[in-house]
């Protein structure tokens, strides 16, 4: 049986008290303390012992001690059931904490995730309208370039233009002052005053004829003196550069157009 498994010492002391208690019955032993009587002849009278009584008796208290091992065994039961009861509360508190700790873990995470999302779409909305602006700014600075370059050329052809009417007008103006024979007037002008500031040298000969390149500005001041076919020797052709230089500045024509920076002139003193 469980109760004599679990509790053998208390049946053991149990069977032992009853043991006792029949035979001090039997015997009829005194107990109690007293002054000791020399022993005398006695008439032991036999005591009948209530077999059933003591059995009753004794099952009375086994049945006690049965029902004391039933309620401790059920107390700790109770502890135990009680004990596993608040550790599986714990365990569930600390599941539904971890839980709770778990979801608000990835909750946050969603947060973030959805706050990185956004700010990702954020950076390439802004990307997106920089990336337009600069379109945008290329743009205009291309049709502003273009428009440029168009009245760059639209300036350009109106100066052609210009130009061209210009030079028209004062070719048609040269060819008229040629026809009248200005331009001769205006060459002989400038022969006879380098033939007033040259001085003849020895060695020029009669009959002296050399081709001088002259350079002016529009001034008429000599910028340069070359000579192409001369019959002079060196000392002739610098005095006639001596001359060409100190009649500077030229004489300028009537009409401006007969104007010529390079003039190529035939010095003949002696015609």
């Amino acid at each position: 049986m469980l109760f004599v498994r679990e509790h053998p010492g208390a049946i053991t002391f149990s069977v032992a008290l009853h043991a006792v208690i029949g035979a001090a019955l039997m015997l009829g032993f005194d107990f109690l303390p007293g002054p000791r009587t020399p022993p005398r002849q006695t008439v032991i009278q036999a005591t009948i012992v209530d077999q059933a009584a003591i059995d009753r008796e004794m099952q009375r208290i086994a049945e006690a001690e049965r029902a004391e091992v039933a309620r401790r065994e059920r107390e700790e039961r109770e502890q135990r059931e009680a004990a596993d009861a608040a550790r599986r509360e714990r365990e569930r508190e600390a599941e539904q904490l971890r839980v709770q700790r778990e979801k608000a873990a990835a909750e946050e995470r969603e947060r973030e995730a959805a706050a990185e999302r956004e700010r990702q779409r954020l950076a390439e909305v802004q990307r997106q309208r920089e990336a337009e602006e600069r379109r945008q700014a290329e743009a205009e600075r291309q049709r502003r370039a273009e428009d440029e370059r168009r009245q760059a050329e639209a300036r350009k052809q109106a100066e052609l233009e210009a130009e061209l009417t210009r030079a028209l007008a004062a070719e048609e103006e040269r060819r008229s002052a040629e026809e009248a024979g200005l331009l001769d007037e205006y060459i002989r002008a400038i022969e006879n005053q380098i033939k007033r500031n040259w001085i003849r040298p020895p060695t020029a000969r009669p009959g002296l004829e050399c081709v001088i390149n002259v350079a002016q500005i529009p001034s008429g001041d000599v910028v340069g003196v070359s000579f192409g076919a001369c019959n002079g020797d060196d000392a002739v052709k610098r005095s006639i550069e001596a001359a060409v230089i100190k009649a500077s500045p030229l004489p300028r024509p009537q009409v401006p157009s007969l104007f010529q920076r390079n003039l190529v002139i035939t010095f003949a003193p002696d015609v």
